[in-house]
């Protein structure tokens, strides 16, 4: 009907431009009546066998079966059949195809015409070969998306209240406007990582991926093939479609290898190689693939006597210690201690839904501690009191735990949820007190928006 209405509406065009759409169909196509005559063919049909439209809409089909064009008869078998089936079927000239044919019934339910559409073999084959490539490329961001959200940790921050921490960061935001290879050196836990963030984002290659690799936690065996990838069936276990190496995610961005001083010997050399050329092969493949990355490197190893103890290659040590920068430890920058405390307890507070504070003997001792762990420390020690309610600092003075949870005055037999309450409560009229009764500032001072105070004060008095 939906035909019938568009032949009406455009009577001299229609047939013109219906013939121009089948013969723009990427296949061929087939039209049989009754099993007695060509109905008819598209353009690529008529040309698969060297003729024209012409030639062969005018024939029968007992003359086309004469000519033997195809191995086989699939209009006739259809004819037999009475339902729709697909075939192999080659033509007189050696071409493959994979052909699937339709009945046309009539109202009794008799067959009288039949569709036939027909794929050649090398068109699959490049259909084949283009499916492939485009799911390589599609695979290559899947794994640059799986990778970073494997390695994704919680929000970093970025705290500068030192003088060191300043320097440190002012060196960094010099070196992002440059494209240089940099060696952040620094105690485990100082905050490396951040560092090569904020250099990362304040770069000209902030738009494209950054990918940072702790060298420390690939298996020796699977170095190779994360830093530059591999291709189907390079060894036992290897993905079918291949993978996309750090480099080849990283391209025209940043890679960051963390702990870069646990890279094995047999691979600095490969690494080398790749930061001088640009260039990787990805294991078992034969070409070289050319990359644009730009290296941060960071280490807590000192790679100067680890060279000096033939364990870190010389040359690779000049090549990433091209731009040094040195983060200090959280002992050497004591004004950093609390602002990062606040802040890491503001982020736990908040995915847990939990309501703590840190009271002045709290904040003393955390002043006190010299933090071996530095901000990784404190950050464990801070999410641990926001889930236990208890500060616990091992190590502090003797060697002992600190326990300054401040949860005197609070009878046994509570519930958690009732013990933070009448805790939070407290807390807050301690906060009003200090600020002569006003809520503004006290609502200031506890970090909070005044809404919810006024909310807490009248939830306090239900």
């Amino acid at each position: 009907m939906l035909l019938q209405r568009l032949i009406e509406e455009y009577p001299t065009q229609f047939a013109e431009y219906a013939e121009k759409v089948l013969d723009s169909y990427f296949g061929n196509i087939f039209v049989t009546y009754q099993n007695e005559k060509i109905l008819y063919v598209n353009k690529r049909m008529a040309a698969s066998v060297h003729m024209s439209k012409e030639e062969l809409t005018g024939m029968t089909l007992k003359e086309l079966r004469e000519q033997k064009l195809w191995l086989r008869s699939v209009s006739r078998e259809l004819y037999d059949k009475k339902r729709d089936f697909n075939a192999y079927n080659v033509s007189k000239y050696g071409d493959e195809l994979f052909t699937h044919i339709e009945p046309i019934f009539d109202n009794e339910g008799q067959v009288v015409m039949s569709a036939q559409f027909s794929i050649p073999k090398r068109m699959l084959t490049e259909f084949s070969n283009y499916f492939e490539q485009e799911k390589s490329g599609l695979q290559k961001y899947k794994d640059i998306a799986d990778y970073l959200e494997a390695q994704k940790e919680a929000e970093e921050i970025v705290v500068c209240e030192s003088p060191a921490t300043k320097l440190a960061f002012a060196d960094a935001r010099f070196l992002a406007s440059i494209d240089s290879t940099v060696l952040i050196c620094g105690e485990t836990g100082t905050g490396k990582d951040v560092l090569a963030n904020f250099i990362f984002h304040h770069s000209r290659r902030s738009g494209h991926p950054f990918v940072p690799v702790n060298c420390s936690a690939i298996p020796a065996e699977l170095v190779e093939s994360e830093f530059f990838g591999y291709e189907r069936g390079a060894f036992t276990g290897a993905r079918s479609s291949g993978k996309s190496g750090l480099f080849e995610m990283a391209n025209h961005g940043t890679l960051f290898l963390d702990e870069v001083g646990e890279l094995p010997m047999s691979m600095q050399a490969k690494l080398l190689r790749a930061l001088e050329t640009g260039e990787v092969m990805r294991v078992g493949g034969t070409k070289l693939t050319n990359t644009d990355v730009r290296v941060i490197a960071a280490t807590n190893r000192d790679l100067k006597r680890m060279v000096a103890e033939k364990k870190f290659r010389e040359d690779l040590y000049y090549r990433l210690n091209v731009m040094p920068l040195f983060l200090p430890p959280l002992r050497e920058r004591t004004e950093d201690i609390l602002p990062l405390a606040d802040q890491f307890l503001f982020r736990y507070n908040r995915k847990y839904g939990l309501s703590r504070m840190l009271n002045q003997e709290m904040r003393q001792g955390l002043l006190d501690y010299h933090w071996p762990g530095n901000i990784r420390e404190l950050r464990n020690v801070i999410e641990r009191y926001a889930i236990s309610g208890r500060l616990v600092i091992t190590g502090l003075g003797a060697g002992e735990d600190s326990d300054m949870a401040g949860l005197q005055g609070l009878e046994e037999g509570l519930s958690l949820r009732e013990a933070c309450d009448r805790f939070e409560q407290a807390y807050i009229q301690q906060a009003l007190s200090k600020c002569s009764g006003s809520v503004a500032k006290a609502a200031e001072q506890l970090g909070i928006h005044r809404s919810l105070l006024y909310k807490k004060l009248k939830k306090g008095t239900e």
